[in-house]
């Protein structure tokens, strides 16, 4: 403990650029988010209402009204993950959380598999998010349901997305904000309103939420209840967001531990008092589980048609803040592999334009995911890969955390040549990573069962082929056109009194 306090010293008597420094990078995104920023862009990747509108449905298929108790069981295996993620993020505040968290850990090759795997998950996530979004949009405009339809109004809200992006973090940021307070007060107060009515008219008794028509009971029944168990799994994930923007976050090593952790237990007891809300309020079962858009079949039986308008525009609004938060960090995960040459065309991703963005980034990720989408085209499909790489990425580093947790981990100074230009990194500080090994191990075990009940039904082979596809499109770069080595080094410039001290440690 003493040795975490004087860490933790050491770090608040320097500013973000100069602990920045000590890793080897110079400032050059903005650092403009504080607590509530960071959050809320953790929270809006979870994005509760996103996961129940895109997936409720198949969950009530496969594992009827009991599956609502898998989101307490994924919460609390999550949260388990998300305290492995806010130590790491407390003593390697960079952004890239994925490739340089395990780069730190465990070395330049596996963190790069982790970094590319992640990229692969959230251009899926964030697929799957505009997807969601205009399935329900389409036909809340008039138009008609078809595939075709959809998947234009999917581009559409990628060009839109990409342009708030564009135009800077603070932006993005302000229009988060206040998409997560439209979530928290919309999403919430129609779940309670629901479940109010529920209980008032008697719709069902509260064992219904424990019933499971259709599907064998006792032991029989738990491979349903497991496979039931992807919305959960889809929905209470990308708590670690905020370690994607740690280096345009004030104070990181604070408070993007903070949004970590809250944002996830924000989720689940948030999540839950709707979920229970929407399921004792179906009307009928059998019209529920076949429905294209449950939810809003629900709502549409008890509500007059301007509210039901009203809840689905504050829905509208959290799906698209869902989607804006996917594009930020996954944009800052390829421009952290790009600034150390470890993405093709890295020099051009890793630009930086005039709003202090990574522009380039913004609009490769938005083109391959309409891309993938157009590919999909259905959205099981879209979540199921983004799930299932989503636990291989935890997985990574998780297990990197528990390997390297008791080693010392060497951050880089930059020597100056003749002219004053960056010269190689030379062997700084060492200091010791804190991090448990009995949560990781904890960590490990869950993220091990999630993805057996991902991967292995039938049902999810298709996504288990296009994960390995993406794998096998990174393993042609990683082998064939990848540099050797990351160079870590993106320092014009330290200044002497820094380069040279020896008294603080990271």
């Amino acid at each position: 403990m003493a040795e975490q306090s004087g860490e933790t010293k050491s770090l608040a008597s320097v500013s973000d650029e100069q602990v920045l420094e000590r890793f080897g990078y110079r400032q050059e995104l903005k650092r403009s988010l504080g607590y509530f920023s960071a959050f809320a862009l953790s929270f809006s990747v979870i994005s509760v209402t996103t996961g129940l509108f895109a997936n409720y449905g198949s969950g009530l298929q496969m594992g009827g009204p009991a599956f609502i108790w898998t989101w307490l069981i994924v919460g609390a295996g999550q949260l388990l993950v998300a305290l492995v993620f806010a130590q790491l993020a407390r003593q390697i505040p960079l952004s890239g959380y994925a490739y340089q968290w395990t780069r730190k850990l465990a070395g330049e090759r596996l963190a790069w598999w982790a970094g590319w795997i992640m990229i692969v998950q959230f251009i899926a996530g964030m697929s799957g998010v505009c997807y969601a979004m205009a399935n329900y949009l389409v036909p809340y405009i008039g138009l008609a349901s078809t595939n075709g339809n959809v998947i234009a109004t999917t581009v559409c809200v990628l060009i839109a997305i990409s342009l708030i992006n564009h135009f800077g973090i603070r932006l993005s940021s302000l229009v988060n904000d206040f998409s997560v307070a439209a979530e928290i007060l919309g999403t919430l107060s129609i779940g309670l309103l629901l479940l109010a009515v529920a209980l008032i008219r008697k719709t069902h008794p509260l064992g219904f939420l424990l019933s499971h028509p259709a599907q064998p009971a006792g032991l029989a029944y738990l491979p349903a209840f497991a496979s039931s168990a992807l919305m959960s799994a889809w929905t209470i994930g990308g708590f670690e967001a905020a370690a994607n923007v740690a280096e345009e976050t004030h104070m990181p090593q604070k408070r993007v531990p903070t949004a970590i952790v809250l944002s996830e237990v924000a989720s689940i007891f948030l999540g839950f008092p709707v979920l229970i809300g929407f399921t004792l309020a179906i009307p009928s079962l059998a019209i529920a589980s076949q429905h294209s858009t449950p939810l809003l079949y629900i709502m549409e039986h008890y509500f007059p048609p301007y509210v039901t308008n009203s809840a689905m525009l504050l829905v509208f609004i959290s799906i698209f803040a869902c989607a804006l938060a996917n594009v930020t960090t996954l944009t800052r995960m390829v421009w952290a592999m790009a600034r150390d040459g470890q993405l093709p065309a890295s020099r051009w991703l890793a630009h930086i334009s005039e709003h202090k963005v990574p522009a380039n980034a913004i609009w490769t990720v938005a083109v391959i995911a309409a891309a993938f989408t157009c590919w999909a085209k259905v959205e099981v499909v879209i979540t199921g890969v983004c799930t299932l790489l989503m636990y291989v990425v935890y997985g990574i580093v998780v297990g990197a955390a528990l390997w390297g947790a008791s080693r010392k981990v060497e951050t880089d100074t930059v020597v100056e040549t003749a002219g004053g230009a960056a010269g190689a990194a030379e062997s700084g500080d060492r200091s010791t990573l804190q991090v448990s090994r009995t949560l990781c191990i904890a960590a490990l075990i869950w993220i091990l069962f999630l993805l057996a009940i991902i991967s292995l039904p039938r049902s999810a082979w298709i996504n288990s082929i296009a994960s390995i596809a993406a794998l096998g499109v990174g393993a042609c770069w990683y082998f064939w056109g990848r540099p050797p080595a990351a160079t870590g080094i993106r320092l014009e410039q330290v200044s002497d009194s820094f380069a040279n001290s020896t008294g603080d440690r990271i």
